[in-house]
């Protein structure tokens, strides 16, 4: 990629089969690049508390160590296979410096929109529409500052993230996903949902 990037899943103990399914369907694009794994030992009674603070681990974790660009990942998915590709190609990134914040999702089950740039790839969200954390990407900047407000926002990994992100920066959706929900439930007992528009071969012109 033109910028430094590293991938980071966010899992528990008793998600190793998908997880490494997920790893597997990673390893098989062109990414090349093995992710890091972010584990829940945490000992919250309620499974969303230990999400919440598993996946501030895990950005605390990615800040240290020092990549330019997060690429915040769960463990049940499936990826677009030019993956890095798309991402070297995509207008927003392109514009990107790493001094400046920056906050993405790869992957939209639906989300609320602003604007649509078709011919560039790219959507723009509505903060307040933001849901899923299936694949966020961010600037180590965007990642610091989200973790040091964590809980000045109410909610899950998903909704904090995004609406601290919208304080720095607009929020941009690939268009098509180049992620895709596969799990059949979800892990913390919430509403499942998928991306509708993930297109596994899609590839932009170079």
């Amino acid at each position: 990629m033109p910028c430094d990037v590293k991938a980071y899943i966010l899992s528990c103990p008793d998600r190793e089969e998908m997880r490494l399914q997920t790893i597997r369907n990673l390893a098989a694009t062109d990414w090349f690049d093995e992710p890091e794994v972010e584990i829940d030992r945490t000992t919250c009674e309620r499974r969303q508390e230990r999400q919440e603070r598993t996946a501030l681990s895990l950005l605390q974790r990615a800040i240290d160590s020092k990549h330019e660009l997060i690429l915040f990942l769960e463990d049940d998915l499936d990826f677009n296979r030019r993956i890095r590709h798309n991402l070297e190609n995509w207008y927003p990134l392109s514009r990107w410096r790493p001094s400046m914040p920056f906050f993405a999702s790869l992957y939209n089950p639906g989300v609320g929109l602003l604007t649509k740039s078709p011919q560039r790839s790219f959507c723009v969200a509505n903060p307040n529409g933001v849901f899923g954390s299936q694949a966020f990407l961010m600037s180590s900047g965007a990642a610091r500052y989200i973790t040091e407000h964590w809980w000045d926002v109410i909610g899950m990994q998903d909704i904090k993230m995004s609406r601290l992100a919208a304080r720095l920066c607009p929020i941009y959706y690939h268009s098509p996903s180049l992620v895709q929900h596969i799990g059949v439930v979800s892990a913390w007992g919430g509403n499942y949902h998928c991306a509708r528009d993930f297109d596994e071969s899609w590839s932009c012109a170079a």
